[in-house]
């Protein structure tokens, strides 16, 4: 290319980088890569130097225009990272060896496929991805992760010698589906009288669905207090607050969908879940109710996200992580990659001879799934 040499630059804070340049690099208008998504992080001081995740960004820039860019977390424990690797963490203390920092690029808290790399593909393997591996070198970090990978990611990271780890999620995809009756006519007879079933069980109730721009101070209110009751019960960690919900309705209001249901008779709102959306995928992350009402949960974080999606007409609906209840009610299990790499090669060896253990027992857990699929078999 003619002009001016490329420049690279690496920013600990997203605010460092021009929001508007930065956004015009992001494929598929995902929220989890725009700059008010890591601004939100940051601003609630959910990431950076007072968190375990201290951000790098790297830009690769020519003529002051953002070619490419790559985001990646020096990690001080593995919280809010949804793929485990907490048993290799203990063997190196168990040597006396430092497991962190490590170098982790992941969506915070986000257990989603959402892109890694954005800009030109060609830039970023031949120009910017090995001064990121430099960089990784030069550290003090022990070792190298990203997580939840798209083919496009593992292509362009294959030539560098990562190894491949193997997990799974449920997602839910549109085969052109006209309405929410169309996709249940593709479900067996006793799939869709359960989901039948189960909706009209709540056809009592009042439903809302806000964007983010519509989301008042008293809506924001009882979804986070419901957000914390639903981490309580789960007897897990609150990695969000109050400012980053309120950052990420205000900055990405035609990203973020917030359903509400009521009860009619009180008027009162009873229970809320939070769907954010790309152009091409909706992606369910948090629920919580003050009264527990049997299948609410399936009808705000499923059925309503997969009406939602048909009427959107988006590809793919990842509806969060774990979830065996998915998979009678429409979604299927898919692989999922993360790519990973060890400097010391000891644990190296004992970790890949892992990976591929691990990677033929989910293997046989797929064999084992086509036994309880809940759609028609197609001749």
């Amino acid at each position: 290319m003619k002009g001016e040499s490329f420049k690279l630059e690496i920013f600990s804070s997203i605010e460092e980088c021009d929001g508007k340049r930065w956004n015009e690099l992001v494929p598929d208008d995902n929220p989890f890569v725009k700059y008010e998504f890591f601004s939100a992080l940051e601003r609630g001081k959910c990431i950076g130097a007072q968190t375990s995740w201290h951000p790098k960004y790297f830009i690769l820039s020519q003529n002051g225009a953002y070619k490419c860019a790559f985001f990646t977390f020096v990690k001080f424990d593995s919280y809010g990272e949804f793929i485990f690797d907490w048993e290799w963490a203990r063997a190196f203390q168990q040597y006396q060896v430092p497991y962190y920092p490590k170098l982790t690029t992941a969506i915070p808290f986000s257990p989603v496929t959402a892109p890694k790399f954005l800009g030109c593909p060609h830039l970023l393997q031949s120009t910017l991805l090995p001064k990121v591996l430099d960089f990784y070198k030069d550290s003090d970090t022990s070792s190298l992760h990203l997580l939840f990978t798209s083919e496009e990611e593992q292509r362009i990271f294959n030539p560098f010698g990562l190894k491949e780890r193997d997990s799974f999620q449920y997602h839910w995809h549109n085969h052109d589906y006209s309405n929410f009756d169309d996709f249940l006519q593709k479900l067996k007879k006793n799939r869709r009288k359960s989901i039948k079933r189960e909706r009209r069980s709540l056809e009592h109730l009042t439903f809302k669905e806000l964007t983010g721009d519509q989301v008042s101070e008293e809506d924001l209110t009882f979804f986070y207090q419901s957000y914390l009751s639903t981490i309580h019960k789960k007897q897990s960690q609150a990695y969000l607050n109050y400012d980053f919900f309120l950052n990420l309705f205000k900055g990405l209001p035609d990203n973020t969908i917030l359903l509400q249901a009521f009860d009619p008779e009180s008027g009162e709102l009873i229970a809320n879940a939070l769907l954010l959306n790309s152009q091409t995928r909706l992606y369910g992350r948090y629920w919580g109710c003050s009264e527990e009402v049997q299948f609410l949960h399936f009808e705000l974080c499923l059925y309503r996200g997969l009406d939602i999606a048909i009427r959107k007409k988006l590809d793919v609906f990842e509806a969060g992580a774990q979830g065996e209840h998915k998979r009678l009610r429409g979604f299927t299990p898919i692989i999922n990659k993360s790519l990973h790499h060890i400097k010391h090669p000891g644990f190296a060896d004992a970790i890949y001879e892992f990976l591929e253990r691990e990677k033929s027992g989910i293997s046989q857990l797929f064999k084992e799934f086509e036994s309880v699929n809940p759609y028609k078999k197609i001749d």
